[in-house]
């Protein structure tokens, strides 16, 4: 998952999900947690990665469905954590690309978890 990650995703998203999973047992322990799909979404939005990049990596992983990927980015645009921007493409239809709002990317991903879910 992690390899793919970094092909697919890139390299930055791979080392904060590597940072945030370090504090993983200090996130299990408190109450307010994200689920892997907002936490994905949140690193993906941190590096202005393209949704339908994310959410196909996510489904092609098993992690969650695209619908589900989907659905929780409409609960953090709602909570006013990320935002999307139409991103045109040589051929098709434009894709969104995720961009994290200012109180995003000041979070430290040690306490992320914590922080953003007062937001939710």
């Amino acid at each position: 998952m992690k390899q793919t990650l970094r092909e697919e995703i890139g390299d930055d998203a791979a080392d904060e999900l590597n940072e945030v999973l370090t504090h993983a047992e200090e996130i299990s322990n408190s109450n307010e947690y994200l689920s892997i799909v907002e936490i994905m979404l949140i690193l993906a939005a941190r590096n202005e990665v393209l949704f339908y990049d994310v959410s196909k990596w996510g489904e092609d992983t098993g992690i969650a469905s695209k619908a589900t990927f989907s659905r929780a980015k409409s609960a953090l645009e709602d909570a006013g954590l990320i935002e999307t921007e139409k991103v045109p493409l040589d051929t098709g239809r434009p894709r969104l690309g995720l961009i994290a709002t200012d109180k995003l990317v000041t979070a430290d991903l040690k306490t992320l978890s914590t922080e953003i879910q007062s937001s939710l």
